[in-house]
């Protein structure tokens, strides 16, 4: 993993991140569910005998042709889970976000956090993050800059999905939280714009974040993060 000079205030100290292109430090899966629909296929014309030309003769019925039934057009559901996530789409903002310094939202905030980072290396769309972003938060700094540094090279971020698992907070008295999240990181790769991979980051990994969140009554910050890795992936 390379090395970043990334630090955790408060309660914990810092674990470096292993990539521009992915967390390594913590990324949480947010996915992003599209709408499903379809079209009715074709009903078939009801076949109807034609009337006989005279009483001595008929003429066998022929069915009239049955329109050709309009096939299923749903489109397919983006993945909610897995290494085929959208990361170009900002994560959903829970309403946590406005809600009350409670052990329960701190979770739901850090999750969304987490979501954030493969979202601004795809994207360079900094807008969440920032508003979340501690003044002294040197792990979100350094996730800007790393992410500001793939896209001033005019490159992006592909891959770095995450599924999330279990998280947990602890009230510490004082407006902060020290948060748990587990979690695995995918796969992923800067490229160009001529879609050429310039580096690759291919181990999925098994991660636990540990941030300190504070409410000051008006809203939450991400004071320090730290990343532990705590099994391996595939």
């Amino acid at each position: 993993m390379d090395e970043r000079p990334q630090g955790l205030t408060v309660l914990c100290t810092f674990i470096p991140m292993r990539s521009r292109g992915s967390w390594a430090v913590g990324l949480v899966l947010v996915g992003v569910l599209a709408s499903a629909g379809c079209t009715a296929e074709g009903t078939a014309a009801p076949t109807t005998p034609r009337p006989t030309t005279s009483s001595h003769a008929t003429v066998t019925p022929t069915p009239d042709p049955s329109p050709t039934p309009t096939p299923s057009s749903a489109p397919s559901v983006a993945p909610t889970s897995g290494p085929d996530q959208d990361v170009t789409k900002p994560p959903a903002r829970p309403d946590a976000l406005d809600g009350p310094a409670t052990e329960d939202n701190a979770v739901a905030v850090a999750k969304y956090f987490t979501a954030l980072y493969s979202y601004i290396v795809a994207t360079g769309d900094f807008t969440e993050w920032d508003a979340l972003s501690g003044p002294d938060c040197r792990f979100c700094e350094s996730g800007r800059e790393s992410a500001e540094e793939v896209h001033n090279a005019g490159n992006h971020g592909t891959g770095g999905a995450v599924d999330l698992g279990f998280g947990s907070a602890s009230a510490q008295g004082d407006g902060t939280f020290v948060v748990d999240v587990q979690f695995t990181e995918y796969p992923s790769q800067t490229v160009n714009p001529q879609g050429v991979v310039v580096e690759d980051f291919p181990g999925t990994l098994q991660l636990k974040a540990t941030m300190v969140l504070s409410h000051d009554g008006r809203g939450w910050r991400v004071e320090g993060v730290k990343i532990d890795e705590f099994g391996s992936g595939t």
